[in-house]
């Protein structure tokens, strides 16, 4: 199947940060599954062209190349929906969105963009009921899983007690904080966790922006993040991954793509508690699910005592997934429900 793949090559866009997320894990795993891709670098189009330009690019492309499907996954309000609309109704080539966030933006953002396309995919149960009500058929339920070419075993030793790799929000600083006191030894990895008040006042307050603030912002932010390579070893060369799940906004706990990318490296995942998590491991002998604060200070610790019990359930959970929970099983699902061939 030739693919129009419309997303961010670089993290958000910016080169320095290296490769995006939906880069090693939808780009790599389509190109894997044998298909014929364009890569529409939503990032590059945008800097050369403006918002504008690059969406008349990618129409001119369509209109090119008449793909088989247009395959996107939108970061922000990059694509233009009448551009979108006009592709999905006057073209022959099928659109598709996979939507990240519907748990906490599905009414700020969601519900502008998923009627011009033609197929949309989310990870939120919660979010079915609300594509109803708008009116839309052609939503997917579907959930993250893992590139299994790039998320595997290496064979490296332990090295880490507890870990968390993720960004600053939220409780996250409140709860790492409370294991340390419980004498827990957290390491974190991640964008922010090195940013204090007064980098963001260095890059807000005119003077001190002037004077290079915000670029000390953004080099301070940066300073704790880990890189692909390195996330893929602390996965598997902690003794605990702890995966703290609430929604960067608003209040409702989901599933992420630790849940799978940790168990996938061989590691031992500690998971929050999810709706719907029981559909696709098996709690308590493929990932260990913690309720509340108390009880993730117990199975810290319990864990870090019982070697053997780790390894099982780290073991456990990396066959079922990379027996059923790939990125490329999802698109092959997906795929089928859209009625596409390759």
């Amino acid at each position: 199947m030739r693919i129009l793949y419309v997303a961010f090559r670089h993290d958000y866009g910016f080169v320095d940060r290296g490769l995006s997320f939906e880069h090693y894990n939808f780009y790599e795993s389509l190109a894997q599954m044998g298909h014929e891709i364009e890569y529409f670098d939503i990032g590059r189009h945008l800097a050369v062209r403006g918002r504008e330009g690059m969406n008349e690019l990618l129409r001119s492309r369509i209109a090119a190349t008449s793909p088989d499907l247009l395959f996107s996954c939108m970061v922000g309000d990059e694509l233009d929906p009448d551009v979108i609309r006009d592709i999905s109704e006057h073209t022959n080539t099928p659109t598709f969105n996979w939507f990240c966030d519907d748990h906490w933006r599905f009414d700020t953002f969601t519900v502008r963009y998923a009627p011009s396309f033609n197929w949309v995919s989310t990870t939120a149960a919660s979010a079915l009921p609300r594509y109803a009500q708008i009116g839309y058929a052609n939503v997917l339920k579907t959930q993250w899983a893992a590139s299994d070419s790039i998320y595997c075993r290496r064979g490296l030793p332990p090295l880490y007690d507890l870990t968390f790799v993720g960004q600053v929000y939220g409780d996250r600083p409140a709860v790492l904080r409370h294991l340390q006191q419980e004498g827990l030894r957290v390491q974190r990895w991640g964008t922010g966790w090195n940013v204090r008040r007064w980098h963001w006042a260095a890059a807000r307050l005119p003077v001190l922006r002037s004077l290079g603030g915000r670029a000390l912002l953004e080099t301070v932010r940066a300073s704790t993040r880990a890189d692909q390579e390195q996330m893929l070893s602390i996965f598997e060369q902690s003794k605990i991954n702890l995966n703290l799940v609430a929604s960067s906004q608003g209040a409702e706990a989901q599933i992420k793509g630790r849940t799978f990318e940790v168990p996938a490296c061989g590691g031992f995942l500690l998971d929050g508690r999810t709706e719907g998590l029981e559909e696709y491991l098996d709690i308590d002998k493929e990932v260990v699910v913690y309720d509340d604060i108390d009880d993730l200070v117990a199975k810290s610790k319990f864990y870090l005592r019982h070697e053997q019990q780790r390894l099982v359930v780290a073991r456990a959970g990396h066959d079922r997934v990379h027996a059923e929970h790939t990125y490329r099983r999802r698109f092959e699902v997906i795929f089928r429900a859209m009625g596409l061939n390759r």
